[in-house]
């Protein structure tokens, strides 16, 4: 109650205000709470600047409790009402297994300035959905790809570096089940992202030719992480093509593949 007893009128706050305020919200608390306030919040809430970054991975609880009680289809509703209001700004993207291929292919329509997409256990999201929805991201930087075992191949990679020339950064994490190896195929693939700067690959079977044909392909690459990526040898010719690029050393799993040969 504000002096002399008066109801102090929120709704009367300004425009600018009320936008800084939504800036320290997350989405979930706008489009849940917040934004349903009054006409004037919603106005607020409707200010495209508050969408470009979208964050829908499982450290809200939110994402958490709605895949876990299967509500998948309502946060895709929500994501794509967060698309809508951006007006074209969205710049990036996080999401994790409740997207699929009809929600990356919304964001693909409807977020020609995307400069990240990352993508955690998305297993509803298929190649041709996902090549579609790339094709139309020509902005992109940043493509993280972890645990997506729907999403692989040559074909699809080769897709990437002709429809991303401005991408620098490739996180692709995998892991040892049928569906999880990546091998020289896609490596090959990935060399058609020629602008790199940085790559990070886990759990790959790919060998020095393989990773020698990145290399060359790749020449701006400064950084390079290869996790568990036993069967590339750091022999003679290897050490002069990775000459000035800032490598993660792996040494975990020897106990389990005591033969494994790690980039020293």
């Amino acid at each position: 109650m504000a002096a002399g007893g008066d109801a102090r009128d929120w709704s009367e706050l300004p425009h600018d205000a009320l936008s800084f305020v939504f800036n320290k919200l997350d989405i979930f608390d706008i489009l849940m709470g917040a934004g349903l306030v009054c006409h004037s919040w919603l106005g607020a809430a409707e200010e495209p600047s508050l969408w470009k970054h979208l964050d829908m991975s499982s450290h809200n609880n939110v994402v958490r409790e709605k895949c876990r009680s299967g509500e998948t289809g309502v946060l895709c509703a929500m994501a794509k009402k967060a698309v809508d209001r951006s007006g074209g700004q969205l710049e990036v993207f996080v999401g994790e297994e409740f997207v699929d291929d009809d929600l990356l292919k919304y964001i693909g329509d409807r977020a020609p300035s995307l400069k990240v997409l990352r993508l955690t256990s998305c297993l509803h999201v298929l190649n041709e959905g996902f090549v579609e929805a790339i094709r139309k991201l020509p902005l992109l930087e940043e493509l993280n790809l972890s645990t997506c075992k729907s999403i692989g191949g040559r074909a699809t990679f080769n897709a990437v570096g002709k429809a991303c020339v401005n991408l620098k950064q490739f996180i692709l994490v995998k892991d040892f089940t049928v569906y999880g190896k990546f091998g020289d195929d896609e490596a090959y693939g990935i060399a058609a992202m020629h602008g790199l700067r940085s790559l990070k690959i886990t759990c790959g079977e790919f060998n020095n030719k393989a990773m020698a044909t990145i290399l060359d392909r790749c020449p701006y690459l400064e950084s390079l992480d290869l996790i568990q990526c036993y069967n590339v040898v750091m022999d003679g010719a290897m050490r002069a093509k990775c000459a000035g690029i800032k490598m993660l050393v792996d040494h975990s799993y020897t106990d389990i593949f005591p033969d494994g040969r790690l980039i020293l």
